[in-house]
């Protein structure tokens, strides 16, 4: 972006701007860097999205941490559908359901001594 800002505020309206316009939005390493960890660590997360009980994650394959939510839903059998979809979509991602902090779904590698709630399905 040519222009400069000085908030995350002035950055938005920038931002908002340009792309009324139809112009294209250029950010250095930096700010996108900036942008994308304000997106992820939102101190307000949707208050919709935060009440469906079962959320459909990609993570790493370590399981160590999310790379992308793909799904949120109320219902066990909706999630499990699309999980089953994701599943042959994505089969080299590493997909889980979650309901709350309780691991519900898991297509990794079953742990010797993992949870025994968990259903593994590869």
């Amino acid at each position: 972006m040519d222009a400069t800002w000085a908030t995350e505020i002035e950055l938005a309206e920038l931002m908002l701007a340009k792309a009324e316009q139809r112009k294209k939005v250029v950010l250095t390493p930096e700010t996108a860097q900036l942008v994308a960890h304000k997106l992820l660590n939102s101190p307000e997360p949707d208050p919709y999205l935060k009440s469906l009980s079962f959320r459909l994650e990609s993570w790493d394959r370590a399981g160590a941490q999310i790379v992308e939510l793909l799904a949120a839903a109320h219902s066990f059998g909706l999630i499990k559908l699309t999980y089953d979809a994701a599943l042959a979509a994505r089969p080299d991602d590493r997909l889980m359901v979650r309901q709350g902090i309780r691991l519900v779904l898991d297509s990794g590698a079953p742990e010797p001594e993992g949870p025994a709630n968990v259903v593994r399905l590869r």
